[in-house]
């Protein structure tokens, strides 16, 4: 997993919510699932989430189930070089064609009155209803997507995060996608994004811009 998750979006802390795990467990986890982190095949609601904007944005807590991607695989890094040598990554199982959608980063959506201020997999899903999507104790194949920076081989990153709005019955509302970038990648090369200059600022004292760029 990344040595550092994207940006943290949200303002500081309360207590955070979570149901069992047990009532989260999934029939099927991807492989080299770490066990520790509860896998989501749809979005998991805070019970503190107003009814407003759970309407104004669509969420549902009865989205239909997604089944682990087939798009990407989820690998220890092998190389010494990489910054998060020895932890995990996400990469693509085939080539991906450019612009299109990968897979949605799925976690604990809640707003500024349940947030983890240790989380460091927390993006943005509404800046105006100040809704975040927080992958840090559960997700999907999305949280293992590693920042491009001192990766061999990377200039920039090959995969963007935005937001998509599903439609369909039940299986609406809005989500934050993962989509590759504005060139195909090629099936075994390592996906990664821009955590955003705000997250490296926080980490490194020098401001307080949490925004994803």
């Amino acid at each position: 997993m990344p040595t550092k998750g994207p940006p943290r979006t949200l303002k500081p802390p309360t207590k955070i919510t979570t149901a069992s795990s047990s009532s989260l467990k999934p029939s099927k986890t991807p492989s080299n699932w770490p066990p520790e982190i509860i896998y989501l095949t749809r979005p998991h609601l805070s019970k503190s989430l107003p009814a407003e904007t759970i309407t104004s944005l669509s969420l549902s807590t009865t989205n239909p189930p997604s089944a682990p991607s087939t798009l990407v695989k989820i690998r220890k890094i092998a190389d010494p070089a990489h910054p998060a040598f020895g932890q995990l990554g996400l990469f693509a199982a085939k080539t991906l064609p450019a612009r299109s959608f990968i897979l949605d980063y799925l976690g604990y959506v809640h707003d500024d009155n349940d947030l983890d201020e240790l989380s460091d997999y927390d993006l943005c899903l509404d800046r105006e209803l100040r809704v975040g999507v927080d992958a840090h104790r559960m997700g999907n194949e999305g949280r293992m997507v590693n920042d491009y920076r001192g990766v061999p081989g990377f200039v920039r990153a090959n995969v963007v995060f935005e937001t998509r709005r599903v439609r369909g019955g039940d299986g609406g509302g809005v989500r934050m996608g993962l989509w590759v970038g504005s060139r195909d990648v090629k099936k075994g090369i390592e996906l990664c994004v821009s955590y955003g200059k705000g997250f490296w600022k926080e980490r490194s004292g020098e401001g307080e811009d949490l925004s994803i760029n």
